[in-house]
C-alpha cells in the first residue's frame, strides 16, 4: 500500500490508519491479523511497529497531507505476552482511548529508544524483517545491525514528520539518537569489508567472514548505503563483496545471505529449518533486492542496478522454453523467492503473495524512471541505464492526462503543451484535459 502511493494516495493513506489501529500502548504492533474474527498475533518482533513512520513519512512527502496526523486513531487492547512468551496468537478488541496518528508514530520511536542493547544497537527481540531470525536474539541480549541502520532511518523519517507537525517540538534528542546509533554500527559492525548482520545473545557475529555459514547478508550492506552510514572508503569493498559472495550470475539470482544455514552451533531460528538455498535460507529473497538496487543508484551505478532489475523480471525469466520451465512461475508476476538449491535451481517460489511486487513497483517508477511527485509538483529525476536515449509515460493525474516523453538533450528543459517553463518540474493541474510534456534531461550533447 505504501508503494502504491505516487498512483493511489488514498488507499495508503486509508491503510496507514488501519495499521495505526493495530498499535498497543506499549508500543508493540500486531505482527498479524485477521479481522473476520479477530484473531492476531502479538510478538516480540522489533521491526514491525516502525513501519508505520515509513509509511506516514513516505504518503506525507508524496501528498503534502499533513493532515492525517492530526486523526484520531484508537489502538489494539489484548493479553500481554509473558516473560517466557516470543509471541502468541491472542483475540483482541479496540480501546476507548484514542491518539492522534502522530502520538502513534510517536508512540513507536519511543519504544525502540528504549531497546538498545549495550553495544549501542538495536535488539533483536524476536527478529527482526527477517522474522526467521527468531532466535538471535531470544534471551534479550542479541543485536540486529540491520535493525539499527533501520532505526536510523526511521528517525530520519520521525523528525520530518514532527517538523512538518509542529516546528516547536524539538527534535535535538532525535538527532543526538541518530548520531548514536551511526557510532555504534561504525564502531561494533564493521567486519572489514562489509557490515555484520547481527550478534546473538551470546556475543557471537553472525554474518562475519568468520562464521562458515552466513558469512555475509544482503539487507545489512544495502542499508548501510542508504543511510550513509557506509563512508565512501566502504562502499567499493561492500559492492565487492556482494558481488563475489551473493550475486550468482549463472543462476540469476541475487542471495539474501550466504552460504546457507545447515548446521550452525549458534541457532538463528527457524530460518535454519528450510532447505540450504530454499526461501530466506540462502535462495533469493526478492523483496531485500529491491533495497540493494536502490543503494546501488544511490552510488550512481545505474547500468548495474537496472541490469539486475531485469534479471529478476520474470518477463526476461521466461523468455525461453527452457528458462521458462527452470522458474515454473506465470511470467506477470514477481515471485517472493527463487531458489538456489541443486534440487530446484532457479525455481521461482511464493508468487502473487509477496512485498516484493510493490517495492519493485516502487523502484521502477520513483528510483529508475524517476518520477517523484510532492503534492502537485511532478519532477522527472531519472537514474536510467547510460544507452537509454529516451521513454515516455501516460499519467492521469485526478481527471486529467499527461503525456510525457523524457529524453537526452543538451540543453536541460522542460516543456509543457508547447512552452518552456522556468520550473524544475511540472506543475500538475485537474482541468479535465490532456497535456503534452518534454522533459529533456541534458546529457546527451554536452
Amino acid at each position: 500500500a505504501m508503494n502504491i502511493c505516487t498512483i493511489h494516495p488514498e488507499i495508503t493513506r486509508r491503510q496507514i490508519l488501519w495499521h495505526a489501529r493495530h498499535q498497543f500502548e506499549e508500543g508493540d504492533v500486531l505482527h498479524w491479523w485477521h479481522k473476520e474474527n479477530q484473531l492476531g498475533l502479538r510478538s516480540r518482533y522489533k521491526d514491525d511497529y516502525l513501519w508505520l513512520v515509513y509509511a506516514v513519512e513516505e504518503y506525507i512527502r508524496i501528498t503534502n497531507d499533513v493532515t492525517i496526523l492530526n486523526e484520531s486513531v484508537p489502538f489494539v487492547t489484548g493479553p500481554n505476552l509473558e516473560a517466557n512468551e516470543m509471541e502468541k496468537g491472542i483475540n483482541y478488541e479496540y480501546s476507548t482511548k484514542r491518539a492522534t496518528l502522530y502520538e502513534h508514530c510517536l508512540l513507536a520511536v519511543e519504544k525502540a529508544k528504549k531497546e538498545i542493547g549495550k553495544n549501542g544497537l538495536c535488539l533483536m527481540g524476536g527478529g527482526d524483517w527477517n522474522d526467521g531470525m527468531n532466535k538471535v536474539g531470544e534471551k534479550g541480549r542479541g543485536t540486529s545491525v540491520w535493525l539499527t541502520l533501520f532505526l536510523y532511518q526511521v528517525i530520519d523519517k520521525f523528525i520530518f514528520i514532527t517538523n512538518v507537525y509542529d516546528k516547536k517540538i524539538k527534535t535535538v534528542e532525535w538527532e543526538n539518537l541518530k548520531e548514536q546509533l551511526k557510532e555504534a554500527v561504525r564502531n561494533v559492525a564493521w567486519d572489514g569489508k562489509y557490515y555484520l548482520r547481527a550478534f546473538f545473545d551470546n556475543g557471537h557475529k553472525l554474518g562475519s567472514k568468520d562464521n562458515f555459514e552466513c558469512k555475509i547478508d544482503l539487507i545489512s550492506q544495502s542499508f548501510a548505503i542508504l543511510t550513509e552510514i557506509a563512508s565512501q572508503e566502504q562502499i567499493p569493498s561492500i559492492l565487492n563483496a556482494i558481488d563475489e559472495q551473493l550475486i550468482d550470475k549463472n543462476l540469476k539470482i541475487v542471495r539474501l545471505l550466504s552460504p546457507a544455514f545447515e548446521k550452525s552451533e549458534d541457532n538463528p531460528g527457524y530460518i535454519m529449518n528450510y532447505p540450504p538455498g530454499i526461501r530466506e535460507n540462502g535462495g533469493q529473497y526478492t523483496h531485500a533486492v529491491a533495497w540493494y538496487i536502490q543503494s546501488l543508484i544511490k552510488v550512481g551505478q545505474f547500468d548495474l542496478a537496472y541490469q539486475l532489475y531485469q534479471m529478476i523480471n520474470p518477463i526476461e525469466r521466461s523468455k525461453t522454453m527452457e528458462s521458462a520451465q527452470k522458474y515454473k512461475l506465470e511470467p506477470y508476476v514477481i515471485a517472493a523467492d527463487i531458489y538456489s538449491n541443486k534440487n530446484f535451481e532457479a525455481q521461482g517460489g511464493w508468487n502473487w503473495y509477496t512485498g516484493a511486487a510493490g517495492w519493485f513497483y516502487r523502484v521502477a517508477l520513483l528510483d529508475i524512471l524517476g518520477f517523484k511527485k510532492y503534492g502537485n509538483k511532478l519532477f522527472i529525476d531519472p537514474h536510467i541505464p547510460h544507452n537509454w536515449e529516451k521513454f515516455e509515460i501516460d499519467y492521469k493525474f485526478e481527471n486529467t492526462k499527461y503525456h510525457i516523453l523524457i529524453e537526452k538533450n543538451g540543453n536541460k528543459k522542460i516543456i509543457c503543451d508547447g512552452k518552456t517553463t522556468k520550473n524544475q518540474y511540472i506543475e500538475l493541474k485537474n482541468d479535465n484535459k490532456s497535456h503534452d510534456i518534454i522533459v529533456y534531461l541534458g546529457g546527451k550533447n554536452d
